[in-house]
């Protein structure tokens, strides 16, 4: 079949889905949302129930008796309480909304809609034995006969004999989807061709994809990412492209992406070989070259749009150009790295043992032997990815929260495994904000400032050790909330450093041990939970530790804050950083919507100081800052903005100059002086300070590792020999590139390496940071020279290929392109080969912001020992830079007074005496033993090592037992439920917030029912479902505060994308019920 014919069969298949509306109603009738999404659905429909039965009370773990009695369907018996979905898994966190309702969709559809067809079974009801069908035995294909399957529009009718009782029965390959809605049987023809009109009938945009190796699948668009998402329901996996190559080990050649208005060629979606020969020559055979290739599908865009020129809007024709830039760039992209984002080894699933083999798509993990293999479910191989990271910690971590109340209310929940998998920010919640970073079976830490209350740093490590490691570098009398599941072999030595330097904190491992579990081969009957409030270096009369194995268990704290002593707080801007939610947008009255668009930063920044000098003193508690970008308005963010999230689509669409950037308030001392008014940073304040001490490389390991000199290019980029100690002088990694120029990946990958060593050296740390040396396996040196022309960076002489093969035999290096980084104090391998090529493909893709951090991350892999003995020389050098600006009277260097509103006085009093933190009394011990035992002439690396062991030793054993109560002032309280916002709570607060004026409220509601109403009249058109926040329209709700809070509590779902933000209205929504509700509230409001 000619590429033009299957484009053809593509198009045919994705233009039935929306042939038959009747179909599709009944398909999203049979859909169980409350069994898919059900913590999207429950508590809402909940809500709403209550409401218009008026029932305002908080909702309740059980149905009200009026909402039972309406409620008629089959999931009439849930408890709102237990909102766990059967078809939930580990990664179910990574997706938001309609995102994840397709997620769970794809498994609801895989396990419970249709059953997988090897092979008929006997249509005989006396013939025993044969019900699997694994005694029919083939008799070949024929076509269409009966009515049924010309009804079905059947392409083909296989025809089978039963070995036990020579009937014959027939499987039908249908085509029509109200026929498979029917049968629900099938392979993955049958899956695909189903799936997509489930899709559709939500209101997916769908599109069907053909493999021409013999497979088919399909993409839904989502709005909130900008981006095509793969489902396979057949595996009942989404979003793995790397599935096909990488796991099954199919060889593509073509995958052709249809919907009812375009078609795509989307091969470079579902591969990384697309430049290899190999790869080329398969496609060969369906296109004379690329060019041609690329006529075919611009031909039949243009033919669709000729045909249907009556039927697509202006609209959907320039989002379809738009989705068709972004694809293209992002094909040329991962086409060129040769790199896949995730890891992916599992042979396919779906269909018999032999059935696999046949078509070679067991992958490389599968058993010959085991023809009965179970479902290997993903998260392994995820666990496995999640628990190689040793820390996590939010983007921006630093959030000053608007308090309704003059007290910090800190509350403290376990993490226990449906937290995590749902709402894992709720472990620790401050002022009211939701603010655990979190690890499974890890320790989340949040730190409080305690003057302010504002929130300083949220980490969560995998093991106590590593977050003992960073609670000893917190200065003291900081609040520390601690929520914990984790017990490992470290924790008995950590309880004992933390008893006298954290005051309440005592950690016991054993109190969930069973009795009667002795003989048993786990100690604990259940996970033990750390629960901790209290203050570095205080023990306050507050502070409250809890282990338990209650999931219900909790800490709730309310401590006093000295209203008159508090920061004076300035906006600190965060370059390609969105907010995760909006509060309102800044009103017409104070700058209209077409300046907003227009207007500079600055003119921006004045409007907004303006807007918030006006507000009134109770609606300024709602307001932390706000966001914008050139082109968009100005939205005011609040406490639901934290966490920040990296801006989306800035490498692929927009410039970083142009991206989002957050404006949020903060104390003086953390806005850098030079975050002026305008919000515009020069590219050289965003370097980092170049440190003023030497790193101690391991010298010897690397001479003895990379020979005595390595090519560094002159300034005339001509390479030369340079001594192999200055080469990496001062180099925090070492990195070594194996690779060469006969290689096509490698030459795809190149590229983007230089991208980021350069971004490295130019922006983020000139010195101190990342050297990459180049290891070749090019076959002669002309090849070499040709390839390392383009590098910026260090190589291994050619000539000494001897030297070369060793380094690729010590790093078990087997394939090319290979990238190792070590950490250069202790010669160790900090980030893996795969890894590192996988990371930076991904920084890549993803902007500047994303290179930085992820050089950042890596330093947070290097080993303790190295880790410690840089904080003592970056400490070292602080004080040296202290005690200069004391005796000069310069206040202006950032670091410097950053430092001092970290390191404040007892009290944050300022009598002009300075007492030493535990961390500058350790740091100044090190250093007069490193002294010491290099005098006695021990190796530098291992002095350091053996002083930090010994110092170590010497703190434990001084600590005081007994700890200060300090000066702060707090109190325990009961356990408080969530402020929920349901719709009459934010209606109500929308109205307190606008002066009381009830039509406000009432024309914001006005607006929500025409977006609902749209919805209902044609529920699968994705049309209707996606709102821009920045729109005349919508103007009513999102320029009022609480006007994006309402529509949250009518199921709206606000997001952010690289063009706005936007609300969605969920395809799991009942919209006939959120239509009720919305007409009671109006009718409430008109009064």
């Amino acid at each position: 079949m000619t590429l033009q014919a299957r484009i053809q069969s593509a198009l045919s298949t994705a233009k039935q889905w929306d042939d038959d509306p009747s179909l599709l109603a009944e398909i999203r009738a049979s859909i169980p949302m409350k069994q898919l999404v059900p913590e999207c659905v429950l508590r809402l429909e909940e809500d709403w129930k209550q409401f218009l039965a008026g029932d305002t009370s908080d909702v309740g773990a059980a149905k009200a008796p009026a909402a039972a009695a309406a409620d008629g369907d089959a999931d009439e018996s849930i408890d709102i309480k237990d909102t766990t979905s059967k078809y939930q898994r580990p990664d179910d966190g990574k997706y938001e909304g309609d995102d994840l309702l397709l997620k769970r969709l794809t498994r609801y559809f895989k396990e419970d809609v249709m059953t997988w067809v090897n092979r008929p079974p006997c249509v005989n009801p006396n013939c025993k034995g044969n019900e699997d069908g694994k005694h029919m035995e083939s008799q070949g294909v024929r076509g269409p006969v009966t009515e049924e399957e010309k009804a079905g529009r059947a392409s083909r009718v296989e025809v089978y004999k039963c070995q036990l009782c020579e009937s014959e029965a027939t499987f039908p390959r249908h085509n029509s989807p109200r026929t498979l809605f029917q049968t629900r049987r099938g392979r993955c023809g049958e899956f695909a061709n189903l799936f997509g009109t489930y899709c559709r009938a939500l209101g997916f945009d769908t599109r069907y994809i053909l493999d021409f190796t013999d497979h088919v699948w399909i993409e839904v668009w989502s709005h909130r990412t900008r981006r095509w998402i793969c489902a396979d329901s057949c595996e009942g996996v989404i979003d793995e492209p790397g599935m096909y190559e990488k796991g099954w080990g199919k060889k593509l050649s073509y995958a052709v992406g249809a919907t009812k208005d375009s078609v795509a060629d989307v091969t470079r979606r579902y591969t990384r070989k697309f430049h290899e020969d190999e790869f080329q020559a398969r496609r060969r055979e369906f296109a004379p070259d690329e060019a041609s290739s690329e006529n075919t599908f611009r031909l039949a865009n243009l033919t669709i749009r000729q045909q249907q020129s009556g039927n697509i809007s202006k609209a959907r024709l320039e989002e379809l150009d738009a989705r068709m830039k972004m694809e293209s760039a992002f094909f040329g992209r991962v086409a060129a790295s040769g790199v896949w984002d995730s890891d992916y080894n599992e042979g396919r699933i779906s269909g018999s043992f032999a059935w696999r083999a046949a078509r070679n798509e067991l992958g490389e993990t599968s058993s010959a032997s085991d023809d009965n293999e179970k479902e290997v479910d993903a998260k392994n191989s995820r666990k496995e990815a999640e628990e190689a990271k040793t820390s996590e910690s939010f983007l921006v971590e630093s959030f000053y929260p608007s308090s309704r109340h003059e007290d910090l209310v800190i509350r403290v929940r376990p993490p226990s495994d449906e937290m995590l998998a749902k709402t894992p920010r709720e472990c620790i919640r401050v002022s009211g904000v939701p603010c655990a970073a979190t690890l499974p079976n890890g320790v989340s830490i949040v730190v409080v400032d305690e003057l302010s209350g504002c929130l300083l740093q949220s980490r969560a490590y995998f093991s106590w050790s590593g977050a003992w490691s960073f609670l000893a570098t917190v200065p003291a009398g900081r609040i520390v909330a601690i929520s914990s599941n984790a017990v490992g072999k470290d924790s008995a030595e950590v309880a004992s450093d933390v008893a006298g330097t954290i005051g309440g904190l005592n950690l016991d491992f054993n109190a969930s041990k069973s009795s009667e579990s002795e003989n048993s081969e786990s100690d604990f009957v259940s996970p033990l939970f750390t629960l901790f409030v209290g203050q570095i270096g205080y023990y306050p009369k507050w502070s409250t530790c809890i282990q338990t194995c209650d999931e219900n268990e909790s800490i709730q704290l309310s401590i006093q804050l000295n209203l008159s002593n508090l920061p004076k707080v300035l906006l600190r801007s965060e370059r390609n950083t969105v907010p995760a939610i909006v509060l309102a947008r800044l009103p017409e009255q104070n700058m209209p919507l077409k300046t907003q668009i227009e207007a500079t930063n600055y003119q921006k920044r004045l409007a907004f100081n303006a807007y918030m000098e006006n507000l009134p003193t109770s609606a300024k508690t709602y307001v932390v800052g706000y966001t914008t970008k050139p082109g968009a308005p100005i939205y005011l963010i609040g406490n639901d903005a934290f966490p920040f999230r990296r801006a989306d689509g800035v490498s692929s669409t927009v410039a970083e100059k142009d991206s989002w950037i957050t404006y949020h308030y903060l104390p003086e001392a953390l806005v850098p002086d030079d975050d002026i008014i305008t919000g515009e940073t020069s590219a050289s304040s965003m370097k980092s300070t170049i440190p003023k001490f030497d790193i101690p490389i391991h010298d010897d390991y690397f001479r003895g590792l990379l020979g005595d000199h390595l090519l560094i290019k002159n300034a005339n980029n001509t390479p030369t020999l340079v001594d192999v100690s200055n080469a990496i002088l001062n180099t925090r990694l070492i990195a070594l590139y194996f690779s060469a120029h006969w290689c096509g990946p490698c030459r795809g990958f190149t590229p983007l390496l230089i991208e980021f060593y350069n971004y490295l050296k130019d922006q983020v740390a000139p010195t101190h940071g990342l050297e990459l040396i180049f290891v070749s396996s090019d076959r002669d040196e002309a090849q070499f020279h040709q390839y390392y022309q383009k590098m910026p960076f260090a190589a291994i002489p050619f000539s000494d290929r001897s030297l070369a093969q060793r380094i690729k035999a010590q790093f078990g290096v087997q394939g090319i392109p290979s990238l190792v980084i070590i950490d250069s104090l202790s010669g160790r391998i900090v980030v893996s080969q795969d890894e590192s090529r996988r990371s930076i493909h991904q920084a890549c893709q993803m902007g500047e912001s994303a290179i930085e951090s992820l050089f950042h991350s890596w330093l947070e892999k290097v080993p303790d020992e190295s880790r410690s003995m840089m904080e003592i020389l970056e400490l070292s050098c602080i004080e040296a830079e202290i005690s200069a600006t004391n005796v000069s009277g310069n206040n202006s260097t950032t670091n410097s007074k950053a430092e001092r509103y970290f390191r404040r006085q007892k009290g944050g009093h300022d009598d002009g005496k300075r007492t030493p933190t535990t961390k500058e009394l350790f740091a100044a011990r090190v250093k007069e033993i490193f002294a010491k035992l290099v005098e006695e002439g021990v190796e530098p690396n291992m002095a350091g090592a053996q002083a930090i062991r010994q110092a170590s030793t010497e703190c434990k054993q001084s600590l005081a037992t007994t700890l200060d109560e300090g000066w702060v002032l707090g109190s325990r309280e009961n356990y408080s439920q969530d402020d929920t916002k349901t719709v009459k709570i934010a209606a109500e607060e929308m109205c307190q917030l606008n002066s009381g004026d009830k039509s406000i409220v009432h024309g914001a509601l006005v607006v929500a029912k025409k977006y609902v109403s749209n919805a209902r009249k044609d529920p699968s058109n994705p049309r209707f479902r996606t709102i821009r926040l920045g729109n005349k329209v919508c103007d009513q709700i999102t320029s009022k505060l609480g006007g994006v809070n309402l529509l949250t509590s009518l199921g709206f779902s606000p997001f952010h994308s690289d063009i706005d933000f936007l609300a969605s209205i969920p395809l799991s929504m009942d919209l006939e019920l959120l239509s009720e509700v919305i007409a009671k509230a109006i009718s409430i409001y008109a009064q």
